[in-house]
């Protein structure tokens, strides 16, 4: 399974960034495989990132997880860990993080997808915390088969876009985060309610970060349930 760096030119023309990418190896009697863009946490491409992405490429797809804080002036951001160091780090690189500025460059890993000879035209996104909402938004903004957000921050203040959300959509909460309050997750549950496009899974007991296999808040549960439903709707909306 061919992995690794890669460049992805920005849309705005300001420079280039890195990607990892992995993917199962296009054989000609097969259908080229679908894309999906995994978007990071603060902590950048992390392990349990690439972790995830390697995971989905044995599941026949192509994958992409964009360094998004190289406009902060990193060459790549990978933080290992979520030592008080790397997290000090990773808040640093957020203070000046740019929304609009992000869901640009998602947009244009997309379509390195699209005109990837390998892959197909068929694309998702996968967000976690920081990612989570850029999942949401993607969902929103951009041209996806379908969008996964687990335990986003801060969607609260983006659903003035929910009307634009044209394909399938879940959002992964945990009950007990501590960025998201139960308020807050009671009016997005309320807000969807009766969507037939958006699924909202709480999880009972799970905090934020409940899906990071070596995190302090991982859920072994928790995170095998709503990565299944997760590949569920990968497999739905993209293999055709």
């Amino acid at each position: 399974m061919p992995s690794g760096y890669i460049d992805i030119d920005s849309a705005d023309k300001s420079g280039n960034f890195k990607a990892y990418f992995t993917s199962r190896p296009y054989v000609s009697d097969l259908p080229r495989p679908s894309g999906i863009v995994i978007i990071q946490e603060i902590f950048g491409i992390s392990p349990f990132l690439k972790e995830m992405a390697n995971r989905y490429a044995a599941h026949g797809f192509a994958v992409l997880i964009p360094d998004l804080f190289w406009r902060q002036g990193e060459v790549l951001c990978e933080l290992p860990d979520q030592s008080e160091v790397a997290t000090q780090k990773a808040f640093e690189l957020y203070k000046d993080f740019d929304v609009d500025k992000a869901i640009e460059d998602i947009a244009a890993c997309l379509r390195w997808l699209r005109e990837n000879e390998n892959t197909s035209a068929n694309a998702a996104v996968v967000g976690y915390c920081l990612g989570g909402l850029l999942a949401f938004l993607s969902g929103c903004q951009l041209d996806v088969e379908a969008s996964i957000g687990y335990y986003g921050v801060g969607m609260e203040k983006h659903l003035k876009n929910k009307n634009m959300i044209r394909k399938p959509m879940i959002l992964h909460l945990a009950e007990e985060d501590g960025f998201v309050s139960k308020d807050i997750q009671e009016e997005l549950k309320k807000t969807f309610k009766e969507s037939d496009l958006v699924n909202i899974y709480s999880y009972a007991g799970a905090d934020h970060g409940f899906a990071r296999t070596g995190g302090g808040n991982y859920d072994k549960a928790a995170a095998e349930i709503s990565d299944l439903r997760t590949l569920s709707l990968l497999k739905k909306a993209l293999i055709k």
